[in-house]
């Protein structure tokens, strides 16, 4: 009998191991997610929701503030970024806005993300993104892309601060890769 009760606290020792195992962690990285945005006329509503996990929420934040950028590029209507950009990172975009609509020239703006959170506390995170860029100059009264995919990968880490209990995007390093 001894040797019964060791085999079995053994197996649920095993078990509880196993599945602790299963739990993961802040530094995995969730499945890939592309991003691609049809022009719209509305804002979108947040869908940050108190229910979701610090590191879920922070993904959520950084996942709008692409499809506010997508959809600011598409429109060539920079209006609704400061809903999702502060800082630095808001310049940048209005700038990129106003270039592209100085040249008329609208963007579709389409990537399929490799994120993974590095940092998330209250009020700040980082995200890394190693993501594959399929954007496009598009035709603007025909909306069909003007030059071929560019396929190629971006490394960014973006950094998101939380305001008022709105996340952020505030800076947006690129890192050069061979």
């Amino acid at each position: 009998m001894p040797a019964a009760r060791s085999l079995t606290a053994l197996a649920v020792a095993l078990a509880t191991l196993l599945l602790a195992g299963c739990g993961g962690d802040a530094e995995s990285t969730p499945p890939s997610s592309t991003v691609s945005v049809a022009p719209s006329t509305t804002a979108a509503p947040s869908t940050t929701s108190t229910t979701l996990s610090a590191k879920a929420e922070l993904l959520a934040a950084y996942e709008r503030s692409w499809n506010v950028y997508a959809d600011a590029l598409r429109r060539l209507d920079p209006s609704q970024l400061p809903t999702v950009f502060a800082g630095n990172a808001l310049k940048l975009a209005q700038q990129e806005v106003a270039e592209h609509k100085t040249s008329g020239q609208p963007s579709m703006v389409r990537v399929t993300h490799r994120t993974r959170v590095l940092l998330v506390t209250a009020t700040d995170g980082v995200v890394q993104d190693h993501y594959t860029n399929h954007s496009v100059l598009v035709d603007p009264a025909t909306g069909k892309p003007t030059e071929p995919d560019p396929n190629e990968v971006v490394y960014q880490r973006q950094s998101l601060r939380r305001t008022n209990g709105v996340w952020k995007v505030v800076e947006v390093i690129e890192e050069r890769r061979p």
